[in-house]
């Protein structure tokens, strides 16, 4: 079969890419640059002609190599009547491309465009304002054969194949508000498999098996629906945000997802999957010269494409409380979301040090006072910037009261330790101590290379600047006790709140409400 060409050429980069025994690295090539700055790691920087950025790293403590690859595309991109595409993409990226899971390409492209005929005709028929049962039913039926023709000119799970024979390690793919990452661990000598395998994969996807993972997500939307954490969340967004896109969830919305194609899904992929748009994170044992120039060769022919406009509706300030109930059979919860400025906004620092003296561990507010102190919480928790980065979003707190007390009770506790910040600014020990642990985990984060090259893309693809976490260390040793205290009176207002409380339907019986 044509996708079985690819084997030789992956083995063949197998063979370790440099000699061992400490071979002195080749130099760098003109454009690319070092940090020198001995408070940041010696990233080594370098972009691309078509605009894909790279980030490497070289850390040769182990023979593994770890590679993020982020779009700065999620589901704030996806445009309205047509949520989820970013989280369905995501499924989609592992479906192939013209040579990888494919038995034939040319023959597999005209019973794909069968199976997209046919699938279109069924949701125009199923969107009908009175639809014909038996219209729909024969429509569903042809679907279904085309999806069986189709499916002859697949090779089943060849990717994962490929890279289960490469020796990979942690592959995954995670879909966000703000992006979608591909990561994936592999020995230090399959380097140049890895810029083929994915090179192939962003410049020639074959979104095969299309409706069918639909049907999986829209399982996975059901599912959640019975799920009363991810209820709370999507409930608090929808409502917190009336304007800005961050008010659609990840997953996409039920009657979106039924409507969804591959014609939809494609034009997605050429918008937003293109390497102008892309960050690309390599961490590990691997010498920077030889990664930019196989990223040269494999990467370089990617097209670079213009980018659509993404100035999306600001959210207007909120002006009033917003109190929520839902009614669902779960032990109480609620969340709470004040709008908070955004990340490029100097007073982030002060709400997120705010976040931490309220919620950091055991010594944080909340624990020592609602969870052991009052025995009123079973916990409570915060969070300076949810459901995302690139655009203002919300400081959040996510609790559940203990028995016999009640959401009122916790809610009215939360709001005291919030006022009490307000008036009372922390003490320099407990912005000391944040500090110290903020600068324990950047220590810790670069013992893990799959994690540092996480930091590093999104950092750099969503923030703007791969140095983003050391310089807010700088920037939270700036903060002082007072500049806690004015941000909490500013932002963490009654109104400019929104809340949700989680209830036993028992509690709506009992209170006579419809």
């Amino acid at each position: 079969m044509k996708s079985l060409a690819l084997f030789p050429i992956l083995l063949l980069c197998c063979a370790p890419l440099y000699a061992a025994g400490g071979e002195k690295s080749e130099a760098l090539p003109p454009g690319a640059g070092i940090e020198k700055d001995p408070q940041y790691p010696q990233v080594v920087s370098y972009t691309l002609k078509n605009g894909l950025k790279l980030l490497i790293l070289e850390k040769t403590f182990v023979p593994t190599v770890s590679f993020t690859m982020m779009f700065k595309v999620g589901n704030v991109d996806g445009q309205q009547g047509k949520t989820g595409l970013a989280h369905l993409f995501e499924h989609m990226a592992f479906k192939g491309t013209k040579t990888i899971n494919s038995a034939g390409y040319d023959k597999e492209k005209v019973a794909l465009e069968a199976v997209e005929k046919a699938a279109q005709a069924l949701i125009a028929a199923e969107t009908e304002t009175s639809p014909d049962p038996k219209k729909t039913e024969e429509l569903r039926g042809k679907l279904a054969d085309e999806e069986k023709e189709a499916d002859k000119l697949i090779v089943k799970d060849e990717y994962w194949k490929l890279y289960s024979t490469l020796g990979e390690s942690g592959m995954n793919a995670m879909t966000s508000t703000d992006y979608t990452g591909y990561v994936v661990s592999l020995p230090s000598n399959r380097l140049e498999a890895w810029m083929i395998i994915e090179s192939d994969r962003f410049k020639n996807a074959v979104l095969r098996e299309f409706y069918r993972e639909r049907s999986v997500v829209m399982e996975e939307r059901r599912m959640g629906e019975s799920d009363p954490n991810r209820l709370l969340w999507e409930t608090l967004f929808s409502n917190a945000f009336v304007a800005h896109p961050y008010h659609n969830p990840t997953i996409g919305w039920m009657d979106d997802l039924t409507r969804l194609t591959r014609t939809d899904a494609d034009k997605f992929f050429k918008t937003f999957y293109v390497p102008n748009n892309a960050t690309l994170a390599i961490v590990g044992d691997v010498r920077p010269a030889e990664a930019i120039k196989l990223a040269e060769k494999y990467f370089g022919s990617w097209e670079r494409r213009e980018l659509p406009e993404r100035n999306y509706t600001k959210e207007p300030p909120q002006k009033s409380e917003k109190i929520i109930n839902v009614f669902f059979k779960a032990k109480p919860a609620m969340r709470i979301g004040f709008h908070n400025p955004g990340m490029a906004n100097p007073d982030i620092y002060a709400l997120l040090m705010a976040s931490e003296v309220l919620s950091n561990g055991k010594t944080g507010r909340f624990y020592k006072n609602l969870v052991e102190g009052k025995e009123l919480a079973l916990y409570a928790n915060s969070a300076h910037s949810t459901p995302g980065d690139r655009y203002p979003s919300l400081f959040v707190i996510a609790a559940a009261p203990k028995a016999p007390h009640t959401l009122e009770e916790l809610d009215g506790a939360i709001m005291s330790e919030i006022d009490t910040l307000k008036k009372e600014p922390p003490t320099q020990w407990e912005l000391d101590k944040i500090l110290n642990n903020y600068q324990a985990d950047m220590i810790k984060q670069l013992e893990s290379n799959p994690g540092l090259g996480m930091s590093l893309a999104h950092n750099e693809g969503i923030l703007g600047d791969w140095r983003y976490d050391w310089k807010t260390g700088a920037e939270l040793s700036k903060v002082k006790p007072e500049d806690v205290s004015r941000a909490a009176a500013k932002y963490l207002t009654r109104d400019n709140r929104t809340v949700v409380f989680l209830r036993e339907p028992l509690e709506q019986e009992q209170s006579g409400k419809p």
